[in-house]
């Protein structure tokens, strides 16, 4: 019976002793991250919400910090989230001790100052977010040589950040998405960035980037969106692009990019929003766009493109948007365009359209903007525009040859805010339909061969803040009876004098 006592002596003092190192053990390690973390404290100036002041106290478990999570079984910091607290201050150094950190997140708040050198010697370090702060430092030349290999996410966007992006980038082979938009970056995009083959998501806009968009890019097979937006670059468009069969979104606009859009891109059948406006590009849309049937988002305005418009452009059925002003396109609209049952927004002002405002256009009952200004259209417009009920912003001035009346069905654009027909061939009167839009704001219909009297309804119209009836036919004793009252209404009751009225009187 003795011998079984000690035994179970023996067994009970063996469990407590690796109790007691196991607790030791915790105990000793959690000493460096409870210090880095008090560190870190030391170096907030201002906690607005008194987040960390109250919650981070010395006397408690740093485990039960707000924004802090440990593992269950050596309770080290795994996590730190302090995200859009409205702190600002500066990162210490210290913060490279929490050695078993796998996701740091600090965005959304007001931290200067540089990025310190040891987070970029973190091995555990999975998920690193410091977008949105101010901080102004380049990134290490040697930047995931020696550590940082488990790094899946980096998103330090919205900063001050300066230098050219680093060629070792390529050693954090484990990149799923990587985010630099906003900052000062500058120099090219490292061509070792195309062995970054796990990469989903490339985001490089708003810099200072420059140099050409290197081929090597089309080694990211796995991307789904691209973003250089807003930069530098130079030169064509590489055709490798036609690799990235999976991307949904291509940014290159406000670029200096030149050359033929080329037909790859046409090739991306999985792309949702295309954006190449505010570059150097020249020659016709290529045919293969209009074969991009899952596309939402089509801009590629302020270029030098030429050539029509295909009919084909009606098979684009989930098209919400396109972008074409700022360019020298000719031919006309197609009606083919009245299929696009989601589309929102029409911009092809600024270029040589010629022909009349397609009938088919009614169809489009989502749309809330049509910008056809500055073209060579004639005709008149069409009474099925009134089907717009969504309609917010109709566009058609410096036309100088649309002609007939004006449609009393515009009065049926509820929505409307920004009417502008200026400098056409518009006759007739002006329908009463007009004066009992009460969200309109700006009636520009000057410059027309209008006629008759002004409808009494603009009388009781409080809504419109800029009207404009110069060089027309109007006639009548009511005509400036009623635009006398309607002047002193407006202008009276508006300190700033933004309202404004011209008149050909």
């Amino acid at each position: 019976m003795d011998r079984y006592f000690h035994l179970y002596l023996l067994i009970t003092s063996l469990l407590l002793l690796q109790w007691l190192i196991g607790y030791s053990s915790a105990k000793s390690d959690i000493n460096p991250d409870r210090s880095s973390l008090i560190a870190f404290k030391s170096r907030i100036s201002s906690d607005p919400h008194n987040i960390l002041s109250q919650n981070w106290r010395n006397e408690s478990n740093i485990c039960s910090w707000i924004g802090v999570t440990c593992d269950s079984r050596y309770h080290r910091v795994t996590q730190l989230n302090i995200s859009s607290m409205g702190l600002v201050g500066t990162i210490p150094p210290e913060i490279g001790n929490l050695s078993f950190l796998v996701s740091l997140d600090l965005s959304e708040n007001s931290f200067h100052g540089p990025i310190p050198t040891s987070i970029f010697n973190m091995s555990s370090l999975e998920v690193l977010k410091l977008r949105n702060n101010s901080l102004s430092s380049s990134l290490p030349i040697d930047m995931c040589k020696h550590n940082l290999h488990k790094l899946k996410r980096l998103h330090i966007s919205y900063n001050k950040l300066y230098g050219e992006i680093p060629s070792s980038l390529e050693h954090c082979s484990q990149l799923e998405y990587v985010s630099l938009v906003s900052n000062n970056f500058s120099g090219i995009v490292p061509t070792q960035i195309g062995n970054l083959t796990l990469l989903q998501e490339l985001y490089l806009g708003s810099n200072n980037l420059s140099g050409n968009i290197p081929k090597e890019i089309g080694g990211l097979t796995n991307l789904a969106g691209l973003d250089l937006s807003i930069n530098n670059f130079i030169g064509h468009v590489p055709r490798e692009i036609a690799n990235l069969t999976l991307l949904q979104l291509l940014d290159l606009s406000k670029n200096k990019l030149s050359g033929n859009i080329p037909k790859e891109i046409g090739y991306l059948t999985n792309l949702q929003g295309l954006g190449m406006s505010s570059n150097e590009f020249s020659g016709p849309i290529p045919a293969t766009i209009y074969s991009m049937t899952s596309l939402e988002y089509l801009d590629f305005a302020s270029n030098d493109l030429n050539g029509s418009l295909s009919r084909d452009i009606g098979n684009m059925t989930s098209l919400h948007r396109i972008g074409l002003e700022g360019n020298n396109l000719i031919g006309e609209i197609p009606k083919e365009i009245g299929r696009l049952a989601n589309f929102e927004r029409l911009s092809m002002c600024c270029n040589i359209i010629s022909g009349s405002v397609p009938r088919e256009i009614g169809n489009l009952t989502a749309m809330f903007g049509i910008y056809l200004h500055n073209n060579a259209l004639s005709g008149p417009i069409p009474k099925e525009i009134g089907r717009l009920v969504n309609l917010w912003e109709l566009q058609l001035e410096y036309n100088y040859h649309i002609n007939g009346s004006l449609p009393k069905e515009i009065g049926n654009l509820t929505s409307l805010s920004y009417l502008l027909l200026n400098d056409n061939k518009l006759s007739g009167e002006i329908p009463k339909e007009i004066f009992l839009l009460n969200n309109l704001l700006q009636l520009n219909i000057g410059s027309n061969q209008l006629s008759g009297s002004l409808p009494r309804e603009i009388g009781n119209n409080t809504s419109i803040q800029d009207l404009w009836l110069h060089f027309n036919n109007l006639s009548g004793m009511i005509f400036y009876l009623i635009l006398l009252f309607h002047c002193y209404k407006k202008c009276s009751g508006n300190q700033r004098g933004e309202e404004s009225i011209l008149l050909d009187i």
